[in-house]
């Protein structure tokens, strides 16, 4: 209704100046009445005009805006799938960087038979810690015993297996033991896990005889247990000062080397008598 009569404002406003204009010009124009018609006739033509102006104006606008809404809905998705590449070309950049570094532990240890291992489960402690995880290899047989590692160095050892399938326990846990020694100092010792649910450590329990540990030294697999190869990076030496009286030894707080939380791709050792392995 409203738009009806909206029509018929402007229709009238458009054809009365006419019908005017018309009427003035039948006569001579000198009589007030005529020249009152006129001057009526020119503000209701201001007033048509105006009116069809500002209608124009305001149609041009929205036509305007919308053209403008359009554009910004399309730039925003636009947005949003460059926002979607981006962050996948950062992950899949991520993942040839780590599968990049377990080649080159493969190439650096020749003397280990290793075999690729997806992380297919982890549990997680309160204070947001990987406690354990369990792997699974492409087919080939894991058995206990077996150690796991990553670049970063050691994260443990299967307990239990079911196939390609293998629970691993991590350095960490208390009932953890490696044999260990400490790198260019000719310290032999036993790495314990402490287990603390809160961070990835250990306690290195070395003889009382030995000269204390710098800090930052680094603890190496011995290969002693005949369970973990030698020479695979464990952990650093904490504060020297936080060392602590165990009967006839010394233990010395160490940091884990190897985060499991940061790797879903992991190497496990596998047997001496098994074939070459076959990669990642």
């Amino acid at each position: 209704m409203d738009r009806r009569r909206w029509a018929v404002t402007v229709i009238a406003g458009l054809v009365i100046p006419v019908i005017l204009m018309f009427l003035a010009g039948r006569g001579s124009g000198s009589s007030l009445p005529e020249q009152l018609l006129v001057g009526l006739a020119g503000r209701i033509q201001g007033v048509a005009r105006w009116v069809t102006g500002g209608t124009s104006d305001l149609l041009n606008g929205y036509a305007l805006l919308v053209g403008v809404r359009e554009e910004n809905e399309r730039l925003l998705a636009e947005r949003d799938r460059l926002l979607q590449e981006a962050l996948l070309a950062k992950q899949l950049a991520v993942e040839v960087q780590r599968l990049r570094k377990v080649l080159d532990l493969r190439e650096k240890r020749p003397d280990l038979r290793l075999e690729a291992a997806q992380v297919v489960a982890m549990d997680v402690t309160p204070f947001h810690r990987v406690g354990r995880i369990q792997v699974q290899t492409a087919g080939v047989a894991l058995q206990p015993d077996m150690a796991v590692l990553t670049p970063e160095g050691l994260v443990g050892r299967i307990t239990r297996a079911a196939g390609s399938l293998g629970d691993v326990m991590m350095l960490g846990d208390q009932r953890s033991r490696v044999a260990c020694e400490v790198l260019g100092q000719g310290v032999l010792g036993v790495l314990i896990g402490s287990g603390l649910p809160d961070r990835y450590s250990a306690w290195l329990q070395v003889a009382q005889t030995e000269d204390p540990l710098p800090r930052g030294a680094v603890v190496v697999t011995s290969g002693h247990d005949r369970v973990f190869p030698r020479g695979i990076e464990v952990g650093y030496v904490l504060d020297q000062d936080a060392r602590r009286r165990a009967g006839p030894f010394v233990e010395y707080e160490v940091r884990l080397a190897a985060n499991p939380a940061a790797w879903d791709t992991v190497l496990v050792a596998a047997p001496a008598g098994s074939g070459p392995g076959t990669g990642p």
